[in-house]
């Protein structure tokens, strides 16, 4: 979880930083064409376009330096400079620890730098306390993996300390190299050392005793041993005590165990013989004794239907005052279990609080909040400046209408086209005259015409017009009503 509270900060800081900057330039350009309102997603845009781009970028940057560190790592461990592999091996971990990796992308090279991390600590013989969490967690997800599993036993066979943990990786192991008798002798060893008689251990020495191969005589004996010192009077052992005994092995304490296992096996089918042989080994002892030997090594056995003390105690008890006793006895259990509780909850909160994980989590929490902050700040400025930059229409000014003084025009030519209307204006205003054009519908026609100035009188426009044709400037004319033009 610190790991991915880790890539996310430092991957959305950098995604709403690189695309906040990038809204800021882009944005104001884009506004006249999507408009202000619009502008939200393009920002959005550029933020996700930058998040999924430097999710690549961080995981291609972490993949060649973590290749390259583990390749180091194995060139020094191959030239037996242990140190410096370690130091290799160290600085690939915390690559893959870094902010490099999302938890998508790192399961497959964290596989891979655990498998050379427990493969070179196996290889050394003299190894760090911190190593063996590694082998161990290695061991826990590849158990099959049977060069590893055997150094590790050997390891564990030449005095390494134990965990809760070792016991739980030599199960996988068994469960794992079920017919492999090499491993499952090593186990047995191992338990045997530990004096461990769990369902785990019963297991592999079941295994070992039906194995086809022969159960060398240290092992049997060191079992046998165990299951004397544990007064197991079950199937195993009485068949564990036969082979002792047809070692060799005559002390009192292995008879009273076939003379326990002779009361408590039940005959079955494929017990029967085995129960068969141990009565011939018993022939010569009387039944009584027999059976005082059965008591010695187990007290548990009953005489006939009576009840052993323990029993006794526990009967006769349920019948002393047993409502209240119920009642009371439950009312503080559930008191007491229910403070326990409230105890160990506040008990783990604050540790959890006050471990470093805890703490490292909120620091890129607050850094990622902080990230997202600055970018929605970017993104806001974006926008404001892309509205304000946006182009605003300018609104046409209302037209200004002034009373005519002058009624009348000179009207000098009549066209179908507005560029030859245009034209002619042009002509006459380089002659230094008040030309323009005005345009007119008739007969399913638009016409384009060209007049000159504006006169009070009829009479003054006639005059002008006649000015006008004798120096050629027009060819003719006639006086029409004024009509404010429309071009130039």
């Amino acid at each position: 979880m610190e790991l991915a509270f880790k890539h996310l900060a430092v991957r959305m800081w950098a995604s709403l930083t690189l695309g906040g900057l990038t809204a800021l330039v882009i944005l104001p350009l884009l506004a006249g064409t999507f408009g202000p309102g619009l502008m939200i997603g393009p920002a959005f845009f550029f933020i996700l376009i930058f998040y999924w781009l430097l999710g690549i970028v961080f995981a291609t940057i972490g993949r060649r330096r973590l290749n390259r560190l583990s390749d180091e790592a194995t060139v020094w461990a191959r030239a037996g400079m242990a140190r410096e592999a370690r130091q290799a091996l160290a600085r690939a971990e915390a690559t893959l620890n870094s902010y490099y990796f999302s938890p998508f992308s790192r399961k497959a090279p964290a596989t891979q730098l655990l498998a050379q991390l427990a493969r070179f600590q196996l290889s050394q013989s003299h190894s760090e306390p911190s190593s063996d969490a590694v082998i161990a967690t290695y061991l826990r997800h590849f158990p099959r993996d049977r060069e590893a599993a055997i150094k590790w036993l050997e390891r564990i066979l030449k005095g390494r300390s134990t965990t809760r943990q070792s016991y739980d990786i030599a199960a996988d192991i068994s469960a794992n190299h079920a017919e492999d008798m090499t491993i499952q002798r090593m186990l047995a060893q191992f338990y045997l050392v530990e004096g461990c008689c769990d369902f785990a251990a019963l297991k592999t020495f079941r295994q070992l005793v039906d194995s086809q191969d022969s159960l060398p005589d240290e092992l049997l004996s060191h079992m046998t041993d165990l299951f004397l010192a544990e007064q197991r009077a079950d199937n195993l052992a009485l068949e564990v005590y036969l082979r002792a005994h047809e070692q060799g092995r005559t002390d009192s304490r292995l008879l009273e165990g076939i003379a326990a296992c002779c009361y408590l096996v039940h005959s079955t089918p494929l017990m029967m013989p085995l129960l068969e042989k141990a009565e011939s080994i018993l022939s010569d002892t009387e039944p009584t004794k027999r059976q005082e030997m059965a008591l010695r090594f187990s007290p548990e056995i009953a005489e006939g239907k009576t009840f052993s003390s323990r029993s006794k105690k526990r009967m006769s008890g349920l019948f002393i005052g047993p409502l209240l006793y119920k009642a009371l006895a439950g009312t503080s259990l559930t008191i007491g279990n229910v403070f326990s509780a409230i105890l160990a909850g506040a008990g783990h909160v604050k540790t959890m609080l006050l471990s470093s994980q805890v703490r490292t989590a909120i620091k890129w929490t607050v850094m990622g909040l902080f990230s997202v902050g600055v970018g929605w700040l970017a993104v806001s400025t974006g926008l404001h400046l892309a509205q304000n930059l946006s182009p605003v229409e300018k609104k046409a000014p209302d037209p200004v209408v002034t009373p005519v003084s002058d009624p009348f025009t000179l009207q000098v030519a009549a066209y179908l086209k507005e560029d030859d209307a245009r034209s002619h204006v042009d002509q006459l205003k380089k002659q230094g005259l008040d030309a323009y054009w005005t345009r007119a519908k008739g007969n399913n026609r638009t016409w384009f015409k060209v007049r000159i100035s504006h006169y009070k009188t009829k009479d003054e426009a006639r005059s002008m017009g006649e000015t006008l044709k004798n120096r050629h400037l027009i060819s003719d004319y006639y006086v029409a009503n004024y009509k404010r033009p429309e071009g130039p």
